[in-house]
């Protein structure tokens, strides 16, 4: 079986891959295209640098489709903006989860026994969150908060905080993760981190 999975079945569109390097880091993304090799994956760039994806040499891939796997790869040839990739080994579904993204929103934050806070985020990834407020959350304990930045609208999401640093200059810094998400919560969670991710990167070629 390859590396890379079954190929996909025939659609509208094809997938759309994010490129990043070892640290997550967002270096490009491109729609797939048919190599004719099951053993080797082809991206028509949209956004990003041929030649930096050369230089890194081994990067991470991730489709937007869940049902494809991350990858590890390798970079074997940079053709204009097509750029070919070797399957080295898959990646677990915890790339998804964790790669963050800088992202800046206001919301709340909602108690458990009533009340609510005002937050202003920092980033997001589909396992998390990390925020901005004058609350005073204890770590460990779970509260909601609300992500308005999806695109069937606002989510009400269970995050249990991980840590929190406070600020100098008033205010704490309060790293989070969600806890009891539903599929469907996730996917629309993925596609707006997807979303975010995709509108950092700007051409270089």
């Amino acid at each position: 079986m390859a590396l890379f999975g079954k190929r996909p079945k025939k659609r509208k569109e094809p997938p759309i891959y994010l490129l990043m390097d070892s640290n997550s880091r967002l270096l490009a993304r491109g729609l797939r295209k048919d190599s004719g090799d099951e053993n080797e994956l082809d991206i028509k760039l949209i956004e990003g640098d041929p030649y930096t994806l050369r230089d890194v040499g081994i990067v991470q891939t991730v489709p937007q489709d869940k049902s494809l796997p991350p990858q590890m790869a390798r970079v074997i040839a940079c053709r204009g903006g097509l750029v070919s990739l070797e399957p080295m080994r898959e990646l677990g579904s915890e790339v998804r989860r964790n790669f963050r993204v800088p992202v800046v929103f206001d919301s709340f934050v909602y108690f458990r026994v009533g009340g609510r806070a005002e937050l202003r985020s920092v980033d997001l990834s589909c396992g998390g969150i990390a925020f901005r407020s004058t609350a005073a959350l204890a770590v460990g304990s779970v509260y909601q908060v609300v992500v308005p930045i999806t695109s069937e609208g606002p989510l009400l999401l269970f995050v249990q905080v991980l840590r929190v640093h406070l600020e100098p200059t008033g205010g704490n810094f309060y790293a989070c993760k969600f806890v009891g998400m539903i599929d469907d919560e996730e996917a629309m969670l993925r596609e707006a981190v997807f979303a975010i991710q995709i509108g950092t990167v700007k051409p270089k070629y």
